[in-house]
C-alpha cells in the first residue's frame, strides 16, 4: 500500500493542515524553523498501528479538540483479493472501482481507534443494508397488521430508528408485551393468526444483520498499512569495541550487520579466529564499497575485525594503516554513517520513512550525498523529510516540495503549490536551490538557463523531457510572466546565458516587449511557446491527450476549446494537474502514450531552445 496523501487536524500547532499530496518517492517538507515541520512528521508517526493511542502531548494547547490523522492509501487489487479471502467477505464491484480510483482513507483518533471513509463503508455494507431494509419493511408491515386488532391496539409500536441492535431490542420488547394480550383474544382463528404473525415477526427480527462488512474489512486492512519509521536524529554511532555477545543488542551494530548481510550468530558461533576474521573482513569490504558510493568526501574504509571475544569496528583512510575509532572522525561523518546504516536497514516496501531535518551536521557538499541515499532508498520505501536547507532540495525535482506555513490565526498549514502563500524566509531554500539567490553566485543555475512563466509550465516541460532528450537546459519556474524581467536582469548582471519561454497571449507579448525595449534582450532569447495566437503550454497537448492524461474527472467535451481556456473556465487547479501528470510520467512513461502531434509540438519548443543557446 502506497500513501497518496494525508491530512492532520488538532495536533500541536496544526489546526488543519489541509490535504498534502505526496510525491511517489521522496516528499520534501520545506519551511522555516518553528513552522511545524516536526509536528507533521510526529503525527504521521503516531498513525502507525503499533502506537496504541495518540500521545497526550499532541493535544493542542488552545482548545479542547482532539487530534485526527487521515491517510489516503493506494490499495492494490491483490491486497483486496487477499482481504476478501482471509475474512470471507465479498468486496463488490462498486467498492473496488471506488478504491481503484480514489484510494482508501483511514482516519485515526486520539483514543487509537480507526475509521473507514463513509463512501467505502456504504459500498461494502450495501448488500447487508439492502437486506436489513427489506426485513425492517416486513417487520413494519406485521406491526401494522397487529396494531389493527382492537385488543392489541394499546401495545406501543416499536421505534424502528437507530442501529440494528436498538431496533432488535425494541421489537423484542414489543413481542413480550404482545404475548400476554394474545391469551385474551376471543376468537381462536384470530389468536392463531396473531401467533403466526408473532412467530414471523420474531424470525424477521432475528434475521437482521448487526455485523458490518466494513468493520471486518477495516480490521484486516490495518494489517497491510505501512510501518511509519521516524528519525529525529542519528546519534547512535558505531562503537569501537564491544563484546561479541552484546553485539546483537546494539542497534547500530545490528544495522551494520543487516546492511552488510553479516550473520552475527555465525560470527559468534565460529571459534576459529582465522575464519572469524575472514567472515568479518568480507562483510567490511561489502559495506565499505557501497557506503563510499554515497559518501562523496574523503575515501575511507570501514573495518570489522575480531579481538578475542570482542568485535572491533573502526575506520581507515584509504591506503593508510592507522585505525580510527568512529568517534574520532568528524561529527558529520559519524552522523552520515549512522544515517546510512539506519535507513538501509529499514528500507522495505512496507515502511514509510520519516526524517526530521537530516544533515544538520553536514556541510553543503555532504548534504547533497544525503539526497543520493534518499534516491536509492526510495526505490523501496517512501520517504518524507523536513528541511530548511537549500542543499537538500533537488532543483530538478520541485514536484517533491511541499511548503510548511504557519500563522497565529490558522496554525500550521501544508501548501502543495511551492509559490503560494509563502514568505521570503520560507521560499529562501527553494529559491537558492533553483539558482536564484545571488548570495550563492547562482551556483546551481547552469550555463543554459530557461525561464518559464510558472510552476505548471515547469512540471509539463520536465515531464516531456522524458520523451524528448534535452540535457543542456536548466529550467527555472517563475511566479507568473511578470516576474521574468526581474530574473532576466539578475542573469544579465551575473553574465549567465538564458532564454525566456512565454505564452503567446496578451501577457506574454507584453513581457516580450519589456524584455526587448527595457532590458535590450535579443529576439532570439525570447521564445513563444507556440506560433498559434493565444496558446499556452497546456495547448501543446492535443485535445485527446489532455483529456486522457492530464485532466481528472472533468473532461473537455468541446474540441474547439483550448485546453488552457477550459482550465480557466472550470477554475481547475492547473498546478496540481501538471504535477500529477509529471509524476505519472516519472513513475512509468510507457503508460502515457502521447500522440506524435503532442510530442512534435513540445519538440519544436525544445529545438528552439537548442538553437537559441547556439546563437547566444
Amino acid at each position: 500500500m502506497k500513501l497518496k496523501k494525508f491530512r492532520i487536524k488538532n495536533y500541536k500547532s496544526i489546526k488543519d493542515s489541509d490535504w498534502c499530496w505526496l510525491a511517489s518517492d521522496v516528499t520534501t517538507l520545506a519551511g522555516k524553523n518553528e513552522s511545524g515541520k516536526s509536528g507533521i512528521l510526529e503525527a504521521l508517526r503516531d498513525f502507525d498501528t503499533d502506537i496504541a493511542t495518540v500521545p497526550d502531548e499532541a493535544m493542542p494547547l488552545d482548545d479542547n479538540s482532539e487530534p485526527v490523522i487521515e491517510m489516503c492509501f493506494e490499495v492494490e487489487k491483490t491486497i483486496l483479493d487477499e482481504i476478501a479471502q482471509e475474512i470471507n467477505i465479498t468486496i463488490n464491484k462498486e467498492a473496488r472501482d471506488y478504491i481503484s480510483k480514489n484510494g482508501v482513507i483511514l482516519t485515526k483518533y486520539h483514543d487509537g481507534s480507526y475509521d473507514l471513509d463513509d463512501e467505502i463503508d456504504t459500498f461494502l455494507n450495501k448488500q447487508r443494508d439492502e437486506s436489513n431494509t427489506k426485513h425492517i419493511g416486513e417487520i413494519k408491515g406485521i406491526v401494522e397488521r397487529l396494531s389493527k386488532i382492537e385488543q392489541l391496539a394499546g401495545v406501543a409500536k416499536p421505534k424502528m430508528d437507530g442501529d440494528i441492535t436498538t431496533i432488535q431490542q425494541a421489537v423484542n420488547q414489543y413481542i413480550e408485551q404482545l404475548k400476554p394480550q394474545v391469551v385474551s383474544l376471543p376468537e381462536e382463528e384470530v389468536k392463531q393468526k396473531v401467533n403466526e404473525d408473532i412467530s414471523e415477526l420474531t424470525s424477521e427480527n432475528n434475521i437482521l444483520d448487526k455485523e458490518t462488512v466494513a468493520n471486518k474489512f477495516l480490521e484486516e486492512l490495518k494489517k497491510y498499512t505501512p510501518n511509519f519509521i521516524f528519525f529525529s536524529d542519528f546519534l547512535d554511532i558505531l562503537p569501537f569495541e564491544l563484546p561479541l555477545a552484546e553485539a546483537k543488542k546494539h542497534k547500530t551494530v545490528q544495522d551494520f550487520a543487516k546492511v552488510s548481510n553479516l550473520d552475527l550468530d555465525k560470527v559468534i558461533a565460529t571459534t576459529d579466529s582465522q575464519r572469524r576474521r575472514n567472515i568479518l573482513s568480507e562483510h567490511s569490504a561489502t559495506i565499505s564499497g557501497d557506503f563510499m558510493d554515497y559518501w562523496g568526501q574523503n575515501q575511507l574504509d570501514l573495518v570489522a575485525e575480531p579481538d578475542g571475544e570482542n568485535l572491533r569496528l573502526g575506520i581507515k583512510e584509504s591506503g593508510k594503516t592507522l585505525l580510527f575509532k568512529p568517534e574520532q572522525r568528524s561529527k558529520g561523518f559519524q552522523w552520515f554513517l549512522s544515517f546510512y546504516l539506519r535507513l538501509n536497514a529499514e528500507r522495505d516496501e512496507t515502511n514509510i520513512i520519516l526524517i526530521d531535518e537530516p544533515g544538520l551536521y553536514l556541510h553543503a557538499k555532504a548534504q547533497k550525498d544525503v539526497l543520493k541515499v534518499f534516491e536509492e532508498i526510495s526505490k523501496e520505501s517512501q520517504i518524507i523529510f523536513s528541511t530548511h536547507s537549500p542543499y537538500l532540495i533537488d532543483a530538478q525535482r520541485l514536484d517533491r516540495i511541499r511548503l510548511i506555513l504557519k500563522d497565529d490565526k490558522d496554525g500550521t498549514k501544508i501548501e502543495n503549490k511551492i509559490h503560494k502563500g509563502a514568505d521570503t524566509e520560507t521560499l529562501t531554500p527553494i529559491i537558492t536551490a533553483v539558482g536564484l539567490d545571488i548570495s550563492h553566485d547562482f551556483s546551481i543555475a547552469g550555463k543554459n538557463n530557461v525561464l518559464l512563466e510558472g510552476i505548471s509550465d515547469y512540471f509539463f516541460v520536465q515531464a516531456l523531457r522524458q520523451y524528448i532528450k534535452i540535457n543542456d537546459a536548466n529550467f527555472i519556474p517563475c511566479v507568473g510572466a511578470q516576474k521574468i524581467p526581474q530574473l532576466v536582469s539578475l542573469l544579465i548582471g551575473w553574465n549567465l546565458d538564458f532564454l525566456a519561454i512565454l505564452d503567446n497571449d496578451t501577457e506574454g507579448k507584453k513581457i516580450a516587449k519589456i524584455l526587448e525595449e527595457k532590458l535590450s534582450v535579443e529576439q532570439n532569447s525570447v521564445i513563444f511557446i507556440s506560433e498559434q495566437d493565444g496558446f499556452s503550454v497546456e495547448d501543446l497537448f492535443t485535445h485527446d491527450d489532455f483529456n486522457n492524461f492530464v485532466l481528472d474527472e472533468i473532461k473537455n467535451g468541446e474540441t474547439t476549446t483550448l485546453n488552457s481556456k477550459f482550465l480557466k473556465d472550470k477554475a481547475l487547479d492547473k498546478v496540481l494537474l501538471a504535477k500529477k501528470f509529471s509524476e505519472k510520467v516519472r513513475e512509468d512513461k510507457s503508460k502515457i502514450k502521447l500522440s506524435q502531434d503532442t510530442i512534435n509540438a513540445f519538440k519544436k519548443v525544445f529545438d528552439k531552445i537548442t538553437v537559441g543557446f547556439k546563437k547566444t
